[in-house]
């Protein structure tokens, strides 16, 4: 059985991390940490004992198999950090951190010391991903790709119906849609086109709800070899969120919305040579966290490598605070 906390559990995803490891009968939470009502009360609702912090909990706890890292993003790279000096493997939401320049230091800890870690960027087990990598990777090699996605959530409202109102203050959660959401879709482009990502251009919208907060952005990256994408994220949709998956390239689309299907189309020998609908799956709308719970396990039993890494996460971070800065986010 394996023993597992989850550290600063003030976030979201707690959830939706909670309910994958119900399908897991040898994965087991022992304990929890943070101050918030949100804490209290799943902690009472679940019978988990909880501590007032981080510290206090891996000071308590003995035997733990790996822990959860969420929290406030700014405060990711010291619980991380302090996981790692204690030899303690664990598993860390996105983004990690507020700003890329925190994560050299962890990166060069994690290398030094061979703990192990996953990062669940669940977004790289969606279906079309899963799918559809290698075929894109390849129609990558043989010539350009552009890909854009989009992920068009609802209003910072369900924050603040959730029990998360520091998500929707900058003064603590440090960045808004971009960090929240951008990391996923920025890693995808490297992911999907096994292609570094070297240029980013990007603009923010933060006069929707005006919380001083990036409500909106839409980035444009290019990768060494040429390949282009855009990618959208925001908090403006009412109603259920919407995914979009587009790639487009010689000869070649793709196109897939979350909760509708997946289409590839293609030129067929002999065809009209305007293009055909060669396959279509149903795409149903999951999180994947299970997915990045068994990649967890089988990084730490030596049987297949993380989800993601905090390198991965870094490449991507690298071009969300290039666009915060030159947007004057900071200032």
């Amino acid at each position: 059985m394996y023993r597992v906390a989850f550290l600063e559990a003030e976030h979201w995803h707690v959830l939706g991390h909670m309910a994958a490891i119900k399908t897991f009968d040898n994965v087991k939470v022992v304990a929890m940490s943070g101050n918030g009502d949100f804490t209290k009360n799943l902690s009472t609702k679940m019978g988990i004992p909880l501590y007032k912090n981080y510290m206090e909990l891996l000071d308590g706890e003995n035997n733990l198999d790996f822990v959860y890292i969420f929290g406030i993003y700014k405060e990711a790279p010291s619980i991380m950090l302090e996981c790692i000096k204690r030899g303690i493997p664990f598993m860390a939401d996105k983004p990690c951190c507020e700003r890329a320049e925190q994560l050299p230091p962890v990166i060069e800890a994690l290398k030094n010391s061979g703990v192990k870690h996953c990062i669940s960027l669940q977004r790289r087990y969606a279906l079309p991903v899963e799918m559809y990598k290698d075929y894109i990777r390849k129609k990558a090699s043989e010539g350009g790709v552009h890909i854009v996605l989009r992920y068009i959530t609802g209003t910072p409202q369900r924050y603040e119906d959730m029990g998360f109102p520091w998500a929707n203050k900058k003064e603590i959660a440090g960045g808004g849609a971009l960090l929240n959401l951008g990391v996923h879709y920025i890693d995808l482009v490297k992911y999907l086109t096994g292609d570094e990502v070297v240029e980013a251009k990007g603009f923010l919208n933060e006069n929707v709800w005006k919380l001083g907060l990036d409500d909106y952005a839409n980035i444009i990256l290019k990768t060494k070899s040429g390949h282009t994408a855009t990618i959208e994220v925001g908090y403006t949709k009412s109603g259920y969120p919407q995914e979009d998956f587009i790639i487009s390239g010689r000869n070649f689309y793709l196109t897939a919305t979350a909760a509708q299907d997946i289409r590839l189309y293609g030129l067929k020998e002999g065809g009209d040579k305007k293009g055909e609908l060669l396959e279509k799956h149903d795409f149903p709308d999951i999180q994947w966290f299970d997915k990045c719970l068994n990649s967890m396990l089988e990084t730490l039993e030596g049987t297949g490598k993380p989800a993601a890494t905090l390198e991965d996460v870094y490449h991507a971070l690298k071009f969300v605070t290039q666009v915060y800065e030159e947007n004057h986010f900071y200032e």
